[in-house]
């Protein structure tokens, strides 16, 4: 039975041991070419560049992290797309745009911001990246979507807003063509 406590003692004492005390040693430097290298800070100069600049020009085509808005994904257009674009849509953003994209939605009563109207010549006209971009990052007062609306359902939203934006400015051809496809 004297084993046990002996061992226990002598493991009580190595862990003790291995407290440690304060160094005076500097720590232990494998590769000290990594700690220690000449460099050039920001806006000092550099002789090794003809300009003299130390932080230089990015590359042309250059996209910052997290900068690149890619155009549309290759997804069909389907009724059924359309449709969840629309119970998207209704969810996330006709409280503020309205159910037919006026920027009518029911919380402009409540002193929020009026938002633009998708009718307008100038949303009409934007690419379809950039009305995604602003539901991933948000635009103004409006917050980002990124975490609520899943990608593919943010690409459905832009369809939606499209066929909006369609049926409010719908041409002569546009109707002549919905008749043909309804069999008239």
């Amino acid at each position: 039975m004297r084993i046990p406590s002996t061992l226990a003692l002598l493991f009580g004492l190595f862990l003790v041991g291995c407290a440690g005390m304060p160094s005076e040693k500097p720590p232990i430097h494998i590769n000290p070419n990594m700690d220690w290298q000449p460099k050039f800070r920001a806006q000092s100069a550099n002789p090794n560049f003809d300009d003299n600049r130390t932080a230089r020009t990015p590359v042309e085509g250059t996209v910052a992290r997290g900068g690149l808005v890619e155009d549309r994904p290759p997804v069909e257009l389907t009724r059924a797309f359309l449709y969840r674009g629309k119970e998207r849509y209704e969810i996330y953003c006709s409280m503020c745009h309205g159910g037919t994209g006026a920027g009518d939605g029911i919380v402009i009563g409540y002193g929020y911001v009026r938002p633009p109207s998708f009718h307008e010549d100038r949303i009409r006209t934007m690419p379809d990246a950039e009305i995604h971009s602003a539901i991933v990052n948000g635009v103004r007062s409006m917050p980002s979507y990124r975490h609520q609306v899943a990608g593919e359902d943010r690409w459905a939203i832009v369809a939606y807003i499209r066929a909006l934006q369609r049926s409010q400015n719908a041409t002569e051809a546009d109707l002549q063509n919905l008749n043909l496809a309804a069999g008239n």
